[in-house]
């Protein structure tokens, strides 16, 4: 197989995230045009210059408060997609002779997964508030407003699992993979982390992004398999949709002292989760002879 280019290898790298990008941007344009016709239609033709500026300010908000719904259907048009790339890639490593397969771990073990990602998220979002990077980010306000402000089904299906699973592909599953083709694992860990945590659009997501991210890339690398990080990003999304909707821990961010002992509690659960996932994930590699046909076709 001859060496990729520089171009190719940064294009490979970029093309699955700008197919999500270029769906939303679709759909965004089709929701205006349809808001503006709409909202337009109402008004004859004498009344258009005079209320021109509450009109442009009915469609903003019209379009804000339908971006949720719009994200989540991107995401759904863009799964198929990228579920295609994800097969195309193994099938591209297995002709390559880099397909490396490892039996799948008990099912409890997964849990683990599931529980880091809601530590990780309780532990972040603490940790992020007690730093006081809440205050210094107006977008981070506007966008969660944005997020939480839509209906409880769209944010718990949406949010909490469509969008995490395209994610997960596009950054754990495709972009990092490509990059350990080109780097190191540690270096395409925290490059991947830091293009998902710039992906948020503002500083408070972003370094909690980040650091998720790193987490995901470790559990990907322990269990190898993408159901892993897909469930740790399932389970930390739904928790901050049940938390920010329902309140739930409303309770503990009165007071200084329950929160502190929720976010040292959260701390300490994800660094026991970490040392349990290291002891008990091993899953083991599974080890096959190439077929007639992929040694042919790799020859080729």
């Amino acid at each position: 197989m001859r060496e990729e280019s520089w171009g190719k290898r940064i294009w490979r790298l970029i093309y699955p995230g700008l197919t999500y990008l270029v769906v939303c941007f679709i759909i965004e344009v089709i929701a205006a045009v349809w808001i503006a016709f709409s909202t337009v239609s109402k008004y004859d033709v004498s009344t258009l210059n005079s209320e021109m500026n509450s009109i442009i300010n009915s469609m903003l908000e019209q379009t804000i408060s339908i971006a949720l719904e719009m994200q989540v259907l991107a995401a759904a048009i863009t799964l198929p997609l990228l579920i295609l790339y994800y097969r195309r890639d193994r099938r591209r490593e297995a002709l390559a002779g880099r397909m490396r397969r490892f039996a799948a771990a008990p099912s409890w073990q997964y849990l683990l997964a599931v529980f880091l990602g809601m530590t990780a998220c309780l532990a972040g979002n603490n940790l992020v508030a007690v730093s006081g990077l809440y205050q210094v980010s107006d977008a981070y306000a506007e966008i969660s407003e944005m997020i939480y402000g839509g209906k409880l089904m769209v944010e718990l299906v949406g949010l909490g699992i469509i969008v995490p699973v395209v994610e997960e592909l596009i950054f754990r599953g495709l972009m990092y993979r490509r990059m350990r083709e080109y780097l190191n694992v540690s270096t395409a860990c925290v490059v991947c982390s830091l293009i998902f945590g710039f992906y948020h659009g503002n500083l408070v997501q972003g370094i909690y992004a980040f650091c998720l991210s790193l987490l995901m890339i470790y559990v990907y690398e322990r269990f190898h398999t993408m159901l892993a990080p897909i469930l740790f990003h399932v389970a930390a999304n739904l928790l901050s949709v049940i938390v920010s909707e329902t309140g739930i821990l409303d309770g503990v961010y009165r007071s200084a002292v329950p929160f502190w002992l929720t976010t040292f509690a959260a701390c300490a659960l994800l660094v026991g989760t970490v040392y349990l996932i290291e002891r008990e994930v091993h899953p083991e590699e599974i080890v096959t002879e190439m077929s007639e046909m992929e040694e042919q076709e790799k020859k080729e």
